[in-house]
């Protein structure tokens, strides 16, 4: 299946933000003296998969467009269910080895991908 530009613009401008924020958290972290290679690791780890989960979002609407209401209606469903578990395994990934990563940066990593979708609207350019 050939990605849309669409889903590759914004997965390319949440990236971004998600690198952007992931920088100001390591900064906040090295100037309250609470920096280790954990919570590198941690944030690197949420930061990732907060981009890949938007991205096969992205691709799951893509299909669902093309695909009758009830077929849309149970792709999208199996998509948040899957992802939802993936979300859920990478939080338990962080509890189970705190010595790799740091919970807390794992934790507000994933988020970050959230907060570049709400912040998208002020970026959009109206035509």
């Amino acid at each position: 299946m050939k990605v849309d530009p669409t889903v590759k613009k914004e997965t390319i401008f949440v990236s971004i933000v998600t690198l952007l924020l992931s920088a100001v958290m390591e900064s906040v972290f090295l100037i309250i003296c609470k920096w280790d290679i954990p919570v590198l690791f941690g944030n690197l780890l949420g930061a990732v998969i907060g981009v890949i989960n938007f991205f096969v979002l992205g691709l799951t609407v893509q299909k669902v467009v093309k695909s009758d209401e009830e077929r849309a209606r149970q792709l999208m469903k199996n998509s948040h269910a899957i992802r939802f578990t993936g979300l859920i395994l990478i939080i338990v990934l962080a509890v189970v080895f705190p010595q790799a990563f740091n919970l807390w940066a794992t934790l507000m990593s994933l988020l970050f991908a959230t907060f570049a979708v709400c912040l998208r609207p002020l970026f959009n350019k109206v035509r």
